[in-house]
């Protein structure tokens, strides 16, 4: 008798042992899929295009981090809306990498405050991540404050054969403070800005815009944004286009 509960126990013992085992294993490995997981982390989530004017295309770009210990794969970006494009550079990321997405919005004939928020969709296990951007569209652009930009929208021309590369315009202070200016937000390769760093009360400046070598000879629609230092942080963003119709040359 003796023997056979001691057999017993020690079966008993031996199907605990295995069902121990079985639950470290499997702890383990979730624990590891844990730390191999993807993750998406964006350094910036929100961006203020501030004034901008109607029928015209303004953009900003994104970064996109890839932060987990496991391949990112963006699985798509839904832009919300018709008048919202957000062309990926590429989707998918090793642990370590990064892209940039630029959210491309078309204010039609849009008024006042607009706010569009992107979603991202990827292989990371956690809710959709968001990215948004703001405008204020403007049917008119003459009388803005604290500054009145002419023109609001630039255009080179739409052929080569001028080979008109540079552009001014005019920045006006119509408030009565001295205020600072900032670019925040300009594309890579495209166009440099010569923007002066204050522009006095009561004071109209004049900027300059340049296009690059390598920008000469393709089509884009871009646009930079100025950040001024009143109170509101106030913000106007510069639509900036070039259609080359090769037919005139």
């Amino acid at each position: 008798m003796y023997n056979c509960l001691n057999e017993e126990k020690k079966t008993s013992l031996k199907k605990l042992y295995k069902i121990l085992v079985l639950a470290v294993l499997i702890i383990g490995l979730s624990a590891t899929a844990a730390l191999s997981s993807p993750r998406l982390t964006l350094p910036e989530t929100v961006f203020n295009f501030g004034y901008v004017p109607q029928h015209s295309l303004v953009s900003h770009r994104f970064w996109l981090l890839s932060t987990g210990d496991d391949t990112l794969i963006i699985e798509q970006i839904i832009p919300g809306c018709s008048c919202t494009r957000a062309p990926l550079k590429k989707n998918k990321l090793a642990s370590g990498d990064s892209t940039v997405v630029e959210i491309i919005f078309s204010t039609k004939s849009f008024r006042n405050r607009v706010e569009k928020s992107p979603k991202i969709q990827t292989n990371e296990n956690t809710p959709d991540k968001s990215l948004k951007i703001i405008a204020n569209v403007l049917a008119k652009t003459d009388s803005t404050f604290p500054v009145i930009i002419e023109p609001f929208k630039i255009s080179f021309p739409t052929s080569d054969s001028g080979q008109v590369n540079k552009k001014q315009f005019s920045i006006k202070n119509v408030s009565k403070e001295n205020l600072k200016l900032e670019l925040v937000s300009l594309p890579d390769g495209y166009f440099e800005i010569d923007l002066p760093v204050e522009i006095k009360a009561g004071e109209t400046i004049t900027a300059e815009i340049r296009l690059l070598k390598d920008s000469i000879g393709k089509s884009f629609q871009k646009s930079f944004t100025i950040r001024l230092s009143d109170d509101f942080g106030s913000r106007f963003t510069i639509p900036v286009t070039r259609i080359i119709d090769y037919f005139d040359n």
